[in-house]
């Protein structure tokens, strides 16, 4: 069913609106590329004169007497009129190059904040909101989709104001020249406006189905990629290509869609163009026979209709693909936009002398479609107790342990730290004072020390070495030729699952808070790195609150009790000397 015209205009408007301070600091900028268009366009205005001088007055011998008299013989007028027509050039040249030189650094920098915001709101969301997106398509929006706002902001509409300025002061100068060939030219811009009017429509949507199919075939490029050794374990490169052409396909059709619907615009308004050229022609020829218009002179107002007209067909292209940016600047606005951001509270309490006692107290929590997976969860850690969370795979532990950060937070019931409900707190505060360390390792490009460093940024190289050491990262980093300095490849794919482990923890140990939250922490390491763990890390946590989601019995036994939860519930609680004794 076609969207109603007066949705895609409140749609256009929004973006718009929501898009356009992004240009206010670049008032400068703009400022001074439309100073350079007006030159521009001045001397586009001024280029046909040159040809009508040397043909009535060079070529033919007719008097002018707009003419000073000093250019009233044939050689200097001829002079003038060749270095009118090279100086003209030359200035609509510098004008143009210095307008576009201007608005590609008010685009690239507006793109650029733009892009950053968005990039800003993504890292916002809840969990919730990052479980619900592709990695793949998200990309897609912050790069591809963000660069298109530069056709929507700049190019597209200071090109569009340049035709329309161009437009407007020809249809001037061919008024004052035969204002009845004028009007001839005119009559083709109903049906230039009515072909627009009716592919508008059709190539918006055409164009917001190409780039949800682009961003459907990167995300299936992004999980193809982030699993190649399974792939190539499982010999499932032909399944895997197979996958990727099928959505690679998809996109094509939907890009080659909106192409076709570009160019049967671009046929149609050739043809109307084409015809009210034609038509002027026809009416000129006899304008010239009655003695209204000398030659000159008619040569003079059919480069205007050609100067009128071409920026008419240019203003059509960029206005088909700033239907195109629209589409994607939605997309943009969508994560510009998205409203799942954990709300941060206005005057948010302070933890200033962080204890680490935790308390979940009737949490409910469940993922879309109704699967609910911690149903009134009560459980109450005290301050420097250590913690091991047993349960079946998909109990709800990790769940469990993501609300305490407040990378999600309860449909029911609330968490607490300290006696404070966490949403009364400010989540950068309260995270500052949590350590996390994921079953499934982070790392960036960079360095070992780098890494670490991402714990506390501020902390000073004594600090590192000593978490590193701890952790058992100086162990294998002075096998390597730079030691903590030793780049670890994107992801930390030179480092073996053990290596990026210690990572992990050597980060934890840096930033030394409160309370530390450790998800399966021996997952990836030697008996050697585990033995380290058990017997070095967790000892010297004492006095920290400390929660071990694990199956490791030898590790749960570190702890001074067991919580099981199973089936979204706390089932039992034991010592963990029960625990210990029973392997």
């Amino acid at each position: 069913m076609p969207e109603p015209r007066t949705s895609r205009v409140r749609e256009a408007v929004r973006v718009w609106t929501r898009l356009a301070p992004y240009l206010a600091p670049h008032r400068g900028r703009l400022a001074g590329a439309a100073a350079f268009t007006f030159v521009a366009v001045g001397a586009e205005l001024l280029k046909p004169w040159p040809i009508k001088v040397v043909i009535d007055q060079v070529l033919l011998g007719q008097e002018w007497s707009m003419l000073p008299t000093s250019l009233r013989d044939v050689d200097v007028l001829t002079t003038t009129a060749v270095a009118a027509t090279v100086l003209l050039a030359v200035l609509g040249g510098v004008a143009g190059a210095g307008a576009s030189l201007w608005l590609a650094d008010a685009g690239q920098r507006a793109v650029s904040k733009a892009r950053r915001d968005a990039l800003g709101a993504v890292l916002r969301q809840s969990l919730t909101f990052q479980e619900r997106h592709r990695a793949g398509d998200l990309l897609v929006r912050l790069t591809g989709d963000a660069a298109s706002l530069r056709t929507l902001l700049i190019d597209g509409m200071f090109a569009l104001g340049r035709e329309a300025l161009l437009v407007c002061g020809t249809l001037v100068v061919m008024l004052l020249l035969d204002w009845r060939l004028s009007i001839a030219a005119v009559l083709v811009l109903p049906v230039i406006g009515l072909l627009m009017a009716l592919f508008a429509v059709r190539l918006r949507a055409a164009a917001r189905k190409q780039r949800r199919k682009e961003g459907q075939l990167a995300a299936a490029a992004h999980e193809t990629l982030a699993a190649i050794p399974l792939i190539q374990a499982y010999g499932l490169e032909d399944v895997a290509g197979r996958a990727f052409t099928k959505q690679s396909r998809r996109s094509a059709r939907a890009g080659l869609q909106a192409t076709r619907l570009e160019g049967r615009l671009g046929i149609a308004a050739d043809v109307a163009l084409a015809l009210g050229t034609a038509f002027v022609l026809m009416l000129g020829i006899g304008r010239v026979r009655d003695g209204a218009l000398s030659p000159g002179e008619l040569l003079v107002l059919l480069a205007y209709v050609r100067s009128f007209y071409r920026p008419i067909r240019k203003g059509l292209g960029r206005s088909a693909a700033m239907v195109k940016a629209a589409a994607a600047g939605e997309r943009v606005l969508d994560l510009l936009d998205a409203d799942e951001a954990l709300p941060v509270p206005a005057r948010p309490e302070r933890l200033d002398r962080a204890r680490g006692q935790v308390a979940f107290r009737d949490v409910h929590f469940g993922h879309g479609e109704g699967r609910q997976v911690l149903r009134g969860v009560d459980l109450v850690i005290a301050a420097g107790e250590h913690v091991a969370i047993e349960g079946p795979n998909g109990a709800g532990k990790s769940t469990l342990a993501s609300l305490l950060p407040r990378l999600r937070d309860p449909d029911r019931g609330t968490v607490e730290f300290d006696g404070i409900d966490v949403r009364r707190v400010d989540p950068a505060d309260l995270r500052s004072h949590v350590a996390m360390v994921f079953q499934e390792t982070v790392l960036f490009e960079g360095t070992l020390r780098e890494n670490v460093l991402l714990g506390r940024p501020d902390a000073s190289d004594d600090d590192v070495v000593r978490a590193a050491t701890t952790a058992g990262v100086v162990e294998f980093a002075a096998r390597l030729p730079l030691g903590l300095d030793t780049p670890i490849g994107e992801r930390g794919t030179e480092l073996s699952g053990g290596e990026r482990q210690r990572l992990a923890i050597a980060r934890a140990l840096l930033r030394d808070p409160a309370v530390y939250v450790f998800d399966e922490p021996t997952t990836g390491l030697d008996a050697a790195a585990e033995t380290r763990l058990v017997d070095h890390v967790l000892p010297g946590l004492r006095g920290r609150t400390v929660l071990l989601i694990t199956h490791d019995r030898r590790l749960a036994r570190t702890a001074s009790r067991v919580v099981r939860v199973e089936d979204g519930r706390v089932a039992a609680t034991e010592a963990a000397i029960a625990v210990g004794g029973s392997t």
